[in-house]
Order: C-alpha cells, then structure tokens, then sequence
C-alpha cells in the first residue's frame, strides 16, 4: 500500500536476501552473492519461504527491537525503572526531552529496523508463488508468521509513534504509515490510527486463518495461539473487551500453555520455552548481542544504565517470588538504589552472564499476560468475579496473598498493579500508563522530569527529522516541530 522514505527502500530491496541466503545454506550462496539477486528470484520454493520466516526473526533480534531497546524504552518511560548518573542511552526518552535531531538514535532505529521486518513480511506476502499440494500447508504456515509478524510490527511502531487508541473518541489522530507493498516513489502521509489497529487486526486475522494449532514446535515462532493472544492484546488497547476475552479465553483454554511453577518463575527467561511461553525472541550463543542485549542494560557487569525504583520495590509484599528478580549491588547500598532495607539492588529478569552471555530469550507475550489482559477486560465490563479469579491465579502462583471482595475501579487498579509486578521490565510501561489515561509520576526521581500528565505530547517519540525532510506529506507528532 504504502512505503517508507527514511532509509529503508533505498537500500531495503536486497537486505532480506543477505539474511536469508545465510538462512538457507551455502547452495543458496553458489549461485550468485545475495546481494546480487532481487527478491522476485529468491523467492521460489517452499523452503525460500521457509528461508524468508528466519530471516523476519533474525531482524527481530536485533537491539534495536526486541533485543533491547523495545522493552528498555517503554519502561524507562515509567516510574518503576530510573535511570542512574552516568545513563546515556535512552536518556533523552527517560527524562522525556527528545527530539528529531537528538544524537539517541533509538526512535531513528525503530522505524527504520521495524520497517525493514514489515518489508520483510511483505516480500513474502506479495510473492507470486503457488506451492505444490503436498507442501501447501507448510507454506501456508510460512504465510501466517509473515501476516502475524506484520500486524505485531505495525503494532509497535503505533505504540511507539502515535498517541494512545483512545486519546480521540474515534481513533482519527495520526498514526504510522501502513506499508503493505513496495512503492519505491510514494511519499506516503500518516494513516490514522484507526486505520492502524483495522490493519492489525485484518493481517491478525489472516494469520489466525493460515496458521496451525501450536505442535511441538518452540515459543520462538509464531503459532496460531500466539497470534490470538496478540490480538487479544489489541482489543485491549481498543477497549474492545468482549473480543480481548473471547481470544484470551481460547489460548487460556486451549491446554497448550501452564503457568511455570512458583520456584521455575525466575529462570523462565534464561532457559526460555517455558510452559507459559507463548511467544518469545529466542537468543543463543551464535546470535546474542552481548552487553547491548536487554540484560546488559541492567547489570553491573553489562552498561548498567538502569536500576528498580523504591516504587517498583514497594510493590512486593513479603513471598513474592517476582520480588527476588534483583540482585545485590554492594556499591548501590543505602542510597536512592536500594530497597527498603538498604540493600542496593539491580533488576536480574535476564541472569545470563559469563559464557552464557545475552542467550536470555526475550518474551513478547507469555501466558501470565493473557491471563491479566482478560481479567481486565472482565474488571472493565463489568464480570468482577471473572476479573477477581485470573487475577488470583497470578497471584497465588508468585506467592502473593489471594485478594477478595474487590468491585469496579477497585478491581480495575489492582489488576494494573499486578501488571506491573508480573510485567516489570518486559517493556509495557508507558503503554500502560497511556491507554488507561493515567498521570506518569515518579516519587523517588532521578531526572529532571519526575511528573508527566496525561495527555501530553511527550508520552510518544517523534519521526526521525530524516523522515519529515525527504516527505513533504508526513507529519510530525505535536510537540516536536513542524
């Protein structure tokens, strides 16, 4: 439908080959260098497609998506994260004083490193290719990631970039460009929002039409109840609560995924494929990012840049296994670092370190998610016993005290503050302080912006200045210049 300007299509076309002839093994390489091949000849066979899929997660890895810096933006956004006094990256996002121009590149990085994923899925989509009958469900399946994985993209990037579904009644603010082909001269304006989140929605759907049931297949692909629990997370968003509980009742029902063990919950992410994994970035030794993985932003040994908040800290009651994902820092003890008893404290949701550096994997939805977004979506219609029974679950698993007798807005607060001791540091922050049209204040502040009302303008990035040059018909977000 559309393209983006900023330097993606310019060099783009050939991109996905690099990574995907690398995919496909040395026979794919013979034939002539990636860089030279366009992709209407690549993609061929079956196992092109198959070729195609890895290449879409290999791009996902990368730090400047879900390898760090999608989860470390929207926390540091947050109250729960702050930052210490030698953080530079993410700082401008963190102190809420970014602009188009500053020297941070992340908001440059994630539109031009999500893009490329959605270019990626779009060659596959668009490939004119019939496969044999006896390989067509197998393609089909390749087709469903590439749906799925567009729809999740230009999710985050409307996240990212655009203010909140219901910052207007009908959704009609600017959102994100939708690409869903290559145009290499289209100057493409910014889609509302609505528009947004019907694309998502469409490209979700689709998936969930292509794609087969979860088998023995690894968190680390997108299966079809992966896709349901994603989708169910939009409606969320959209205050579409019947259908956000409808979805997550299938995944929660379904029987493929448990929660983990109370005494499992803290190594989930370093062994990964948990029972409750129900989509994860996988990283291993031959593809970690070292200390630019999410991890390293957090431990002494990595950049260190970030450290829990006494708030976050404030949140755990005595028992909660969630309440022990910190490790001790001696240099951090006694000051505005440490926890209530003084003990100095980092965050150690990701604990590789050593030879096993960065192969944490990284989770973009787990079972334990699904379960509060329903018991939102039911405390927000009204179904408190409903609400009150998977909030519940959550707790009793981590060792918390079982609540009751909560009604209404009661109910409402307590599921988002379960959220934010089940969620912290998985880069969901922000997202939730926005949709639910809440102030953003921090109490025990390292920077200059401690407080930030909704609405403001600041509470999204702005396009990268690159952009807003070469494409006369995008606007840029309010607050940032014309």
């Amino acid at each position: 439908m559309k393209r983006i300007q900023y330097n993606i299509y310019k060099t783009l076309a050939f991109i996905p080959l690099l990574l995907l002839g690398t995919a496909c093994g040395e026979e794919f390489l013979d034939l002539q260098p990636p860089l030279q091949v366009a992709n209407d000849e690549f993609l061929q066979t079956v196992d092109d497609f198959r070729g195609a899929t890895l290449g879409m997660y290999d791009q996902m890895q990368l730090a400047d998506y879900y390898g760090r810096y999608f989860l470390l933006i929207p926390d540091i956004m947050g109250e729960d994260i702050k930052q210490n006094a030698s953080a530079n990256r993410g700082k401008e996002w963190a102190e809420y004083n970014g602009a188009p121009t500053t020297n941070q590149n992340e908001h440059r990085e994630f539109w031009a490193e999500i893009y490329e994923v959605i270019n990626m899925a779009n060659q596959m989509i668009n490939a004119e290719f019939t496969p044999i009958e006896n390989r067509r469900s197998e393609f089909n399946n390749y087709l469903g990631q590439a749906h799925a994985v567009r729809a999740l993209a230009h999710f985050d990037l409307v996240r990212l970039f655009a203010q909140t579904y219901s910052f207007t009644s009908d959704a009609s603010h600017p959102g994100i460009p939708i690409v869903t082909e290559f145009e290499p001269e289209s100057r493409p304006s910014r889609n509302t929002v609505a528009q947004v989140y019907e694309q998502v929605i469409t490209d979700f759907e689709t998936a969930i039409s292509l794609l087969e049931p979860k088998g023995d297949e690894n968190a680390g692909t997108i299966s079809r109840e992966a896709t349901q629990a994603l989708l169910s997370r939009v409606y969320l968003y959209m205050g579409r609560y019947a259908e956000a509980e409808s979805l997550a009742t299938e995944v929660i029902n379904g029987g493929k995924f448990t929660l983990v063990a109370r005494d499992a919950y803290a190594m989930q992410f370093f062994a990964g494929n948990s029972s409750e994994a129900i989509f994860e970035i996988v990283f291993n030794l031959a593809d970690n990012e070292g200390s630019d993985h999410i991890g390293g932003m957090y431990k002494e040994t990595g950049y260190g840049d970030y450290l829990p908040s006494q708030q976050l800290f404030a949140l755990f009651e005595e028992g909660d296994i969630r309440g022990t994902l910190f490790i001790d820092d001696d240099n951090l003890d006694n000051g505005i670092y440490a926890d209530a008893s003084g003990e100095g404290k980092r965050v150690y949701k990701f604990p590789s370190e050593g030879s096993n550096i960065a192969t944490d994997n990284v989770p973009v939805i787990r079972l334990s998610e699904v379960m509060l977004n329903r018991a939102e979506a039911r405390a927000k219609a009204g179904n408190d016993a409903g609400a009150l029974a998977d909030l519940n679950q959550i707790r009793v698993r981590a060792g918390a005290t079982e609540l009751s007798g909560l009604t209404g807005q009661a109910l409402i607060d307590a599921v988002l503050l379960e959220r934010r001791r089940e969620l912290f540091a998985e880069g969901h922050r922000v997202f939730d302080i926005t949709r639910n049209q809440q102030d953003m204040v921090r109490t025990d502040c390292t920077s200059p912006t401690c407080t930030v009302t909704f609405p403001n303008e600041r509470f999204i990035l702005p396009l990268p200045q690159e952009e807003t040059d070469v494409n006369d018909n995008i606007q840029q977000a309010p607050g940032y210049g014309t």
